[in-house]
């Protein structure tokens, strides 16, 4: 097995639990082995101190373990492991969820989501192609699942977009799913991500309970997810908004299928950032696309995120509710924070009432803040303005 030595300055990391080596962190560079190839990393008295696979860009190593093992081993006990634990983790009557979380579950740069008897794996980092055999059988192998997809998107690794069948029948386009016994289009082959935002399923089941006979606004509500849970609780009535007809097509669709009447609500094609409501809302939810995706950009995203603060939070009646969300990784919780205090403090006197991070099925390993990326907050408009 190829070795590499460590400087100093990673092992601290390594110890805590971090998943990655940086080729900045590697004592000797030089020319790093094929992405996928084992190695045993060693600390600078040449001990064992990590076990992983040579990766491309700046993660040199996707770290697995401590001691070396069989891959094909790790792969399979890994993400049978995870796949046992995740009925447990998810509301009841729900099929689509997190299978495997990269890091979280112990195969950095790994993502398998389900949605009912389909599997849609997507690799984040070139040290799993040539493993994807050993990995699509291994998750071919979990019970109820009958077709594995690939999932293509990501540049440095993929190079295309769409889509292709690993092993099973074509499920088509699009697949229904269950969320907390309420039914959803997801679209793995054209749709956002793998076919549908999973992460935010916990907090469309708490707004729920904040909607009955309440009037929402959803900003950039995609295929609706938000709206359909607040319709099916009892919102008197839902407007959602996004730039994209696609995605509001799908959302009436969402609709209908879970017995609601689209014609009762609103579905607006409109620019976000210039769309104004013709009245305040009970309830108010933005939950914009990732604003940042290098360090260059963390500034404006700071300043979009205020300014998204200001625009939906004026959007919100007195007494009503506020539900801001980020998944800018970049942006911390303390920046993002700040951020809606800043924009939501020009409209009115607010207090938090919860926030919260990645769901159950979205685990994210000790060492690594970085996987720390979803925020949500529910904020509430005081009855009273300023003088």
């Amino acid at each position: 097995m190829i070795r590499l030595t460590l400087n100093s300055d990673t092992l601290g990391p390594l110890r805590r639990g971090h998943p990655w080596v940086y080729t900045s962190g590697l004592a000797n560079p030089g020319e790093l082995p094929s992405p996928g190839t084992p190695v045993q990393l060693l600390d600078t008295k040449g001990k064992p101190a990590g076990f992983g696979l040579a990766d491309t860009g700046p993660i040199s190593v996707r770290v697995l373990g401590r001691h070396a093992e069989d891959i094909n081993a790790l792969i399979r006990r890994k993400i049978q492991d995870a796949a046992d634990v995740r009925p447990s983790l998810v509301p009841a009557d729900t099929n689509s969820y997190r299978l495997l979380n990269g890091e979280g579950d112990g195969l950095g740069g790994l993502i398998i989501d389900r949605y009912d008897h389909t599997a849609v794996v997507r690799l984040y980092g070139a040290c799993w192609e040539p493993h994807l055999e050993t990995i699509t059988q291994a998750v071919a192998a979990t019970p109820g699942i009958d077709t594995v997809m690939r999932r293509y998107g990501v540049r440095r690794v993929d190079g295309r977009q769409g889509a292709t069948v690993l092993v099973g029948p074509d499920p088509g386009e699009p697949i229904v799913v269950k969320e907390a016994g309420l039914l959803f289009l997801a679209r793995p082959v054209t749709g956002q991500k793998t076919g549908l935002f999973l992460d935010q399923r916990e907090h469309r089941i708490r707004m729920a309970m904040h909607c009955r006979d309440k009037t929402l606004i959803n900003l950039f509500a995609y295929n609706g997810g938000f709206s359909v849970h607040a319709a099916a609780a009892g919102a008197k009535r839902v407007i959602s908004v996004d730039i994209a007809e696609a995605a509001l097509h799908d959302a009436k669709e969402n609709f209908r299928i879970n017995g609601l009447n689209p014609d009762h609500h609103g579905f607006v094609a409109a620019d976000v950032f210039k769309w104004e409501p013709d009245a305040p809302a009970d309830v108010v939810i933005c939950d914009p696309p990732s604003l940042t995706h290098d360090k260059g950009a963390d500034n404006n995203a700071r300043r979009v995120y205020r300014d998204l603060a200001t625009r939906s939070s004026a959007m919100v009646r007195p007494g009503g509710l506020l539900a801001s969300a980020s998944c800018t990784a970049r942006l911390s919780w303390e920046r993002w924070e700040q951020s809606l205090r800043e924009g939501a403090g020009k409209t009115g006197r607010w207090s938090w009432l919860w926030r919260a991070a990645e769901p159950p099925d979205h685990p994210v390993a000790l060492g690594h803040p970085e996987g720390r990326y979803l925020k949500f907050a529910i904020l509430r408009r005081h009855p009273s303005r300023f003088d």
